[in-house]
């Protein structure tokens, strides 16, 4: 019931500890993957791993998450910045925030190289080379997550786009082929350091949740709701999920959403929040300056819906 969710305003490690623990928390835990440079720029800093804790400070997010790579002549100028391991020295010492790196799957990084219709041919034509090509990557990126994991940090993101708005980029059973013996690594290895693995994926996860839930993962994280419904997806998924997500793109476009998205972002923080287990963000990350005050005051808003419910 809403009226059990417990008041934590001790620190935001401990808060987002509570909601991986499916927990109920007010105010609900706000986290972001991606924050762009150009957010920076609109909030008067640049783009280092300290203002990262500075900016989260100032928009009350409890959790900050740090991309990283272990090759940065292959990763996108996507808006935002890439950290490389000896970045992360002392990094949990910023904040008494929970640290989350965020770190691209293989197949994420293969794409990132020869770009998604080459990584498909190629899994049609020349399937042996891109095996071999992945278990590369696998190995490279099971090493930074464990270089990560040493530096202290409280979780492992893993942003692989699997799938787009109507489904898998290949069958959940090539995905499991291929891809299936780094996660049951990486998870594990996260796990067995302490940490908490997230995964990231674009579009319908539907059909990859039974491969989700093989390997052993906490939760979901920057997930669309608009596609996934995941209101219904956390009452299908049959055990405890922690989501870290529910702002989709359309709510950050313009400074006044449009009705509809609104109320089917109220209903999920209604259903979702009193259940425990929800940190907000949004699902496509805040790359563009005009998003700093629209996510201020969305997040304002959610405070506003749990406490409407909580009376």
């Amino acid at each position: 019931m809403i009226g059990t969710m417990q008041a934590y305003p001790q620190s935001a490690l401990s808060r987002i500890k509570a909601a991986l623990g499916h927990q109920p928390v007010f105010p609900v835990p706000r986290a972001e993957l991606w924050l762009g440079s150009e957010l920076f720029q609109r909030a008067g800093l640049t783009d280092t791993v300290p203002n990262h804790f500075r900016l989260a400070e100032q928009l009350g997010q409890d959790m900050v998450c740090l991309p990283v790579t272990s090759d940065p002549a292959h990763v996108p100028d996507l808006g935002y910045r890439y950290f490389e391991i000896d970045d992360l020295a002392h990094v949990t010492r910023h904040g008494d925030g929970f640290v989350a790196v965020v770190v691209d799957g293989p197949f994420q990084a293969l794409v990132n190289q020869k770009g998604l219709m080459e990584v498909l041919m190629d899994w049609v034509r020349q399937r042996q080379d891109l095996v071999a090509a992945y278990a590369a990557i696998h190995a490279q990126t099971i090493e930074l997550i464990k270089r990560c994991m040493a530096s202290g940090v409280h979780g492992v993101v893993i942003a692989d786009d699997l799938s787009a708005d109507r489904g898998p980029l290949i069958s959940p059973g090539d995905i499991e082929t291929l891809c299936g013996a780094f996660y049951l690594e990486a998870i594990q290895t996260i796990h067995s350091a302490g940490g908490t693995a997230l995964i990231h994926c674009c579009g319908d996860i539907h059909p990859l949740v039974p491969l989700y839930k093989k390997w052993n993962i906490d939760g979901l994280a920057a997930v669309q709701h608009r596609t996934n419904d995941l209101v219904a997806l956390k009452k299908t998924w049959g055990s405890p999920l922690v989501i870290m997500a529910g702002i989709d793109a359309e709510l950050l476009d313009t400074d006044s959403p449009i009705a509809s998205a609104l109320t089917s972002f109220e209903r999920l923080v209604g259903d979702l929040a009193p259940e425990g287990g929800l940190i907000i963000g949004s699902a496509c990350g805040l790359y563009r300056g005009d998003f700093l005050p629209r996510i201020k005051s969305l997040y304002h808003h959610v405070d506003g819906i749990v406490r409407f419910f909580r009376k």
